[in-house]
């Protein structure tokens, strides 16, 4: 079972796939390394959001990298793994004030499996790869999911779980289905854990900046949007 962090905020990364990227950033970008089903990530949204704002303002390029927290799930629901993500997700609310809900863990059976969540991101980023909004929208995508399933307690290992979301940034449910449904999509979004690794990223959630192909790691684990700034200022 993949652990966090409670004092860092930092969520073991998954490795998944054997697909190889190559880094070529001239401008300016930064990389914000997460996973929808993530509970820090969900913690750190707030903050994000003002972030990647900043960056649009200031004309850093800003992009979503999804990191793989369980891809493909298989833990156990065991009452020790339910009892992890309550001490967690409690620990996350003291510290960030984002709202959580347990009604999940009452359940007899689930499959934490965070590939369909961050497969639905990365099929909005292909969707929107033509617009040029700094990723502000799959963002937002992101943090929905991340509403639903942690202040709401819906369960985003269904599809049906992304129509509203779809519905509400404008987004083909049908080009979206069938992306969702596709083989090599999934296949395709092992390019993004590719790229998350060769980004160095330890845990989620990360921000990396790179400029003129050198690295540069600003936050591992929860950050807010002050202490961000900072590094990149």
């Amino acid at each position: 079972m993949q652990t966090c962090d409670s004092e860092t905020g930092l969520c073991e990364i998954g490795s998944y796939g054997d697909k190889e990227v190559d880094l070529n950033v001239e401008q300016a970008e930064l990389f914000y390394v997460g996973d929808p089903m993530c509970s820090w990530c969900w913690g750190m949204s707030e903050e994000l959001k003002k972030i990647q704002e900043f960056c649009a303002k200031e004309g850093i390029k800003f992009s979503v990298v999804l990191g793989g927290l369980r891809i493909g799930g298989g833990d156990p629901w065991t009452e020790q793994f339910r009892g992890f993500l309550k001490n967690e997700w409690q620990n996350i609310h003291k510290k960030t004030g984002q709202k959580f809900v347990y009604s999940l863990l009452d359940l007899q059976e689930f499959n934490y499996d965070t590939q369909p969540a961050c497969l639905s991101v990365f099929i909005v980023k292909k969707m929107l790869k033509d617009k040029d909004d700094n990723s502000s929208t799959a963002l937002k995508f992101f943090s929905k999911i991340q509403e639903k399933f942690y202040a709401k307690g819906l369960d985003p290992t269904k599809l049906e779980f992304y129509h509203s979301i779809c519905e509400e940034f404008n987004i083909d449910i049908a080009e979206f289905e069938k992306y969702f449904n596709s083989k090599e999509m999934r296949k395709e979004l092992e390019s993004d854990f590719a790229l998350a690794a060769k980004l160095g990223a330890r845990g989620m959630p990360s921000l990396i900046y790179v400029k003129q192909n050198k690295v540069v790691e600003m936050s591992s684990g929860y950050k807010t949007y002050e202490e961000v700034l900072k590094l990149i200022l």
